[in-house]
């Protein structure tokens, strides 16, 4: 009996100590694939680790259905969710323009006898949406889903594979709603949907499912189409979860309430287009923003120093250039944490460590104001070599201030930031021209604010190097700030100083695709009516030099400059080259890569090696016939 006492003893133990740990099991957060909902999930787990709750986090599990399923059984707890796919998960709909509230207590009251809830609206909607390029849609003349109709059976169409398959509001439903057959359904996993805006920017395909919270839709100037039958409800977005969660977590409730009509439609795409076009880690957003509004305690973190981090001016085309060299390098590169870094000098960014690949023009590369006696040219800034070319920027100097007609006219010229690309090249030309100008760098966050800071900082001329359609050089063209011409350039010995600065014309042309319809040159451009004489230079992507190459080019203001990024591999450096398609070479002046530098056929083996190797082969053959004699030799009876 004291045995069986002893026995029943322990297995009561056991069982309390089980039921103790039930107690302790974590709050399960799940969460679909999309952007914006991995965003709320971390936002979610953020705060109720904040709250003192053991979180474990299940985000990206799949779809709407596969991740209700795995709320119903248990398997999460809570999850994000938008109002109009939960009620078609239950096969229901509702008019667009229903009140929030009316839909969220139609959802609590078919949920309920689940055993799940929904909290309060969140304070963004993320509806779908059929949209297209802005000129490709007036072209046609389409505005409405109706509009398109008539026009589908010779477009392309892009969704994601789960609102194809959905029966109540997704591909099919809609089809038969409008009327509406594509030629060619071009379909996506929902985890990679920002491929579509790719496909339709390139134009594989005419019409993209979209969402509302999707920044793309602003970057790429997009026409969202109007559902003019009201085929979609609106979707905003909330929380489902477990009723049984709030027992265990009483907490968790205090945390719905925080949440509710917090995240407006600004804030949404705004966190959204970090995570879509900037490519960052959702978790590292979303704690991020939570410890900047004061909400969570703790310091943001330091960057990984070996991500693939592309760094670019301050005036660059974030969603022109820089965003086209940003998507190249993440399709290269579909496991690395690619970001991009806005820097007054980008090179400098690859010395800090906090980028490993820069977007620069050639000029960036030297410190004029000294010769190299050795090239007879500025000294370059060690430490950094170009790994591949992605296109072609051009000298745009604006005249800030009545009667400057010519640059030798200007006692002050405005440019970038110290170390940037048009400050190098505002140096170089300062020295070529033989110009007494004062050089005045300035910096602004955006390019809008840095043609404010241009047009404030009371110089005569402002000088930018950039691709034609940068928007800092665009802002400047819309305020009718005349373009100066670049003359007497090749009369000297600038080609040979300064082989990296090539004459070269812009003309209005070259600017008005990227004027909306009817601002053309003869309302927003009145400084620019003709062609314009100017310098082109190559605009490339520089990475860290090897170690071997510190030594070189140690004169001069960059001296100092010793970069702790580690530098690109050669099967790295052919990747970008066969992402970026490029077909001309890059300057011969500019360090390069090694996996650049053109590959030599190696020479055949001598056929006649030293007496030695001889003497050995002759010996091995001799000793290959031997074994083989001894192998087909006849054996002697004993």
């Amino acid at each position: 009996m004291t045995g069986i006492r002893s026995i029943l003893s322990v297995l009561a133990l056991v069982f309390i100590l089980g039921g103790c740990g039930s107690d302790r099991q974590p709050l399960q957060i799940g969460g679909k694939q999309s952007p914006e909902n991995q965003i709320v999930a971390e936002l979610v787990a953020e705060l109720a680790e904040a709250a003192g709750i053991p979180v474990q986090r299940r985000i990206g599990l799949g779809g709407s259905r596969l991740t209700l399923e795995a709320l119903k059984r248990g398997e999460i707890d809570i999850y994000p969710e938008n109002t109009g796919t939960g009620l078609a998960l239950l096969g229901l709909a509702q008019s667009p323009d229903v009140d929030p509230d009316a839909s969220i207590a139609l959802l609590r009251e078919r949920y309920a006898s689940l055993g799940l809830g929904w909290s309060a609206p969140l304070g963004f909607e993320n509806r779908p949406s059929l949209a297209m390029l802005s000129d490709r849609a007036r072209a046609l003349g389409i505005r409405t889903y109706s509009d398109l109709a008539r026009h589908a059976d010779r477009l392309a169409l892009g969704v994601d594979s789960e609102f194809r398959g959905r029966p109540v509001d997704g591909l099919a439903p809609l089809g038969r709603r409008y009327g509406m057959r594509f030629q060619r359904i071009f379909e996506i996993e929902p985890r990679d949907r920002s491929e579509l805006f790719d496909r339709l920017v390139d134009g594989e395909i005419d019409v993209a499912l979209v969402r509302s919270a999707d920044p793309q839709i602003e970057i790429f100037d997009l026409r969202v189409l109007e559902d003019d039958l009201d085929f979609f409800a609106r979707h905003d977005g909330a929380l489902v979860y477990r009723k049984a969660a709030l027992e265990r977590f009483p907490a968790l409730e205090d945390i719905l309430e925080q949440l509710a009509g917090a995240i407006g439609n600004p804030q949404m795409r705004a966190l959204n287009r970090r995570v879509t076009v900037r490519g960052e880690d959702p978790r590292e957003v979303v704690r991020a923003e939570l410890i900047r509004l004061g909400l969570i305690d703790g310091e943001i973190g330091e960057k990984d120093r070996q991500a693939l981090n592309l760094a670019v001016s301050l005036s660059a085309n974030a969603d022109g250039e820089a965003g086209t060299v940003l998507r190249q390098l993440r399709r290269s590169f579909p496991t690395s944490t690619v970001n991009l870094v806005r820097s007054g000098d980008p090179l400098g960014a690859i010395e800090d460590a906090s980028a490993r690949i820069a977007l620069v023009s050639a000029p960036a590369f030297f410190a004029p104001g000294s010769v190299d006696p050795t090239t007879g040219r500025p000294p370059l800034r060690p430490g950094v070599e170009a790994v591949a070319l992605v296109g072609t920027s051009f000298l745009q100097a604006f005249a800030l201030k009545p009667g400057i007609e010519r640059l030798e006219d200007a006692a002050v010229i405005a440019t970038g930031a110290r170390g940037s690309s048009g400050f190098r090249a505002a140096q170089s030309i300062r020295d070529g021209l033989q110009l007494g100008a004062t050089l005045r760098p300035v910096e602004g966050d955006t390019p809008g604010m840095l043609a404010d800071a241009l047009v404030k900082s009371g110089a005569d001329v402002a000088v930018l190097m950039q691709p034609i359609g940068n928007s800092t050089a665009l802002e400047l063209l819309k305020r009718g700030l005349p373009l100066l011409e670049v003359e007497n350039w090749i009369q000297r010995n600038n080609r040979i100083v300064f082989p990296y600065l090539q004459p070269a014309q812009i003309a209005p042309s070259d600017y008005e695709r990227f004027l909306p319809a009817g601002q053309g040159n003869g309302t927003r451009m009145a400084g620019f009516n003709r062609p314009v004489e100017t310098l082109a230079t190559q605009l490339v992507l520089a990475g860290p030099a090897s170690p071997d190459d510190l030594g070189l080019s140690t004169q001069g203001p960059g001296a100092s400059f010793v970069p702790r990024a580690l530098p690109l591999t050669d099967q790295v450096v052919e990747r970008i080259n066969a992402a970026t398609g490029t077909t001309e070479d890059i300057y011969p002046v500019l360090p390069q890569a090694r996996a650049l530098a053109p590959r030599l056929p190696q020479p055949p083996e001598p056929l006649n090696p030293s007496p030695l190797a001889s003497l050995l082969s002759v010996m091995a053959l001799a000793m290959l016939v031997w074994i083989i004699w001894l192998m087909l030799r006849p054996m002697r009876p004993d």
